[in-house]
């Protein structure tokens, strides 16, 4: 698996993207860089696109980064496949973070609502 960050100009954004299978080492990673920002960002962008599979360590994971970061950041899940979609969806996390699917337009879309068009 391969992490590429980048962080915004103004660094209120940072952008993770993977690719291969997202699992408990990756989950510490994200954790890792987050925690070793040097001010608190506004987004967490995560790119699912390359994703091949996940393990349930990434529930936990985005879960402890949604409370670490102090209800502050809004944490993105983008380019999701439908399937990874419904796994965050039956596990409760598109309440807290906004999953977008490959196939969504650009901008802010609900999470919940978005599942439940694409099923």
């Amino acid at each position: 698996m391969s992490i590429k960050t980048t962080l915004s100009s103004d660094g209120s954004v940072i952008n993770i993207a993977f690719s291969g299978v997202f699992d408990i080492n990756e989950s510490v990673k994200i954790q890792d860089t987050i925690n070793a920002l040097d001010k608190p960002v506004k987004i967490i962008r995560i790119d699912m696109q390359q994703v091949t599979g996940i393990d349930s360590s990434v529930f936990s994971s985005l879960l402890l980064i949604y409370y670490e970061m102090n209800y502050h950041a809004k944490i993105e899940l983008i380019n999701c496949d439908r399937a990874l979609a419904q796994k965050f969806s039956l596990a409760g996390l598109d309440r807290l973070v906004t999953i977008r699917l490959s196939s969504a337009p650009a901008g802010n879309v609900d999470g919940i609502n978005q599942a439940k068009k694409y099923q």
